[in-house]
């Protein structure tokens, strides 16, 4: 299963994690680096790969593989194959950036908080107010609540910086009461605008953007790991209930 690669990608690359950075020194750095920025891409790390001679090169574009001095690069997906299984060990990287990146953003007291009364789980979803999965998401946000998962909103216009919404996703992040005006909006309810929060709205795209998200709804798990479109409670918590066993 999905989750079981999970779990064996994360104990096959940290074990890994010894050796990867004694063996990225001798990856030729200012030459991956350089051949990165011929395509506006900002080099965050250099790893060694488990594949003999090729580096895990993490940019702010997503995970590339190179040689030493990336004279040969590809973009893709590497999977480590085993007797019994397949395990994505780009995606395992994918969702340790993400939690990175997202614990840096130090976004907590911007969010939208919709609290679980037995929390058993903390999901942070990037919403739309004209997305209409995000809204029948939001239709059910006691039956999240129920299952033990907090929802915690975070903005993202789908049309980015041409979204006629923002002036009104600004105005509920303004809101005395957050809760109360993102109720509204879910219900086409809510016909305020403002422009005093915008630089919110906009760092909250740019966060989505960085954790790859393209869409709404888009739940992101404590873990990084990035769940596109809309779940249903129970297939959530079956989710999160998979990883919890894993960690």
């Amino acid at each position: 299963m999905k989750f079981k690669r999970l779990l064996a990608g994360v104990m096959f690359t940290s074990a890994l994690l010894s050796m990867g950075a004694q063996a990225a020194e001798e990856a030729n750095q200012e030459a991956i680096n350089g051949v990165m920025a011929k395509y506006r891409l900002n080099v965050e790390s250099i790893e060694a790969s488990p594949v003999d001679g090729i580096y895990e090169v993490v940019t702010n574009g997503g995970i590339f593989y190179a040689n030493k001095d990336a004279s040969y690069f590809f973009y893709g997906q590497l999977f480590h194959n085993t007797e019994n299984d397949s395990i994505n060990l780009t995606d395992i990287t994918t969702a340790k950036r993400n939690k990175a990146v997202f614990d840096a953003a130090n976004v907590e007291k911007e969010l939208i908080v919709y609290p679980a009364k037995d929390e058993k789980y903390v999901v942070n979803v990037f919403t739309d107010t004209t997305c209409g999965y995000c809204m029948k998401l939001h239709s059910e946000m006691k039956q999240y609540n129920d299952a033990g998962i907090t929802v915690r909103y975070l903005a993202f216009p789908r049309s980015g910086e041409r979204s006629p919404n923002i002036p009104q996703m600004s105005a509920i992040w303004c809101a005395d009461d957050k809760v109360k005006a993102m109720d509204l909006a879910k219900g086409r309810n809510f016909d305020e605008e403002s422009n005093q929060c915008t630089d919110v709205i906009r760092s909250h795209m740019a966060l989505g953007s960085t954790v790859g998200v393209t869409g709404t709804p888009a739940i992101l798990l404590q873990d990084g790991s990035l769940l596109s479109g809309y779940l249903p409670a129970p297939q959530l918590l079956q989710v999160l209930e998979q990883k919890a066993k894993q960690s």
